[in-house]
């Protein structure tokens, strides 16, 4: 009797509260397929003649894509005369996490220097550059080709730019990029008549 005066004290007391729990959750942005929740592809900059995919057979940097995530990637070789190239994509989180392909082996004459700037919501975040490194694999995937992170974002829709400029021949091998959104489960207490 004690027992089931108490539950009906605490189910009455508890009538019309929710409860929100939240859980965080990963998404992957592809450099050719694009986001797992979206479906939004990145934008690469300038549109035509510049970002060549996996399947290119006359690029002189070729790396191989089972390594790749999804098996895909999307390159491009950066020349002074071009200004500018960029990535752009959207994403809607509190993290962001960006891998590359890093070339280490190039053939001779051929650029493999890696330098972009990370630009996150109209801000510079920051800059990243390699250097290939002839003691490391010919190409570096995944973990070892984390290029840029952060974290503590606000949990709404970001833009994240990736560019490169200069006097230099750049090359810049986009992968994918993970993000982390904080998605919401709501529960509802209340006694139905």
């Amino acid at each position: 009797m004690c027992r089931q005066r108490l539950f009906t004290t605490l189910l009455v007391c508890l009538t019309g509260l929710s409860f929100i729990f939240s859980e965080p959750v990963n998404h992957s942005i592809d450099d050719t397929l694009g986001d797992s929740a979206t479906g939004q592809r990145p934008i690469y900059l300038p549109v035509t003649g510049v970002w060549k995919d996996n399947t290119c057979t006359s690029c002189s940097l070729r790396p191989p894509t089972p390594s790749a995530f999804k098996g895909t990637y999307t390159s491009a070789t950066y020349y002074p005369y071009l200004k500018n190239i960029s990535i752009t994509f959207e994403f809607t989180g509190t993290a962001i996490y960006i891998f590359f392909v890093l070339a280490n082996a190039p053939p001779p004459g051929v650029g493999a220097t890696t330098a972009v700037n990370f630009t996150l919501d109209g801000s510079i975040m920051g800059t990243f550059n390699h250097s290939p490194n002839r003691s490391a694999p010919a190409f570096q995937f995944n973990e070892s080709a984390l290029v840029f992170s952060q974290t503590g974002l606000e949990n709404i829709s970001h833009q994240m730019v990736i560019s490169t400029a200069g006097n230099e021949q750049i090359f810049v091998d986009f992968d994918y990029a993970l993000y982390t959104c904080a998605f919401s489960l709501t529960y509802y207490v209340g006694i139905l008549n």
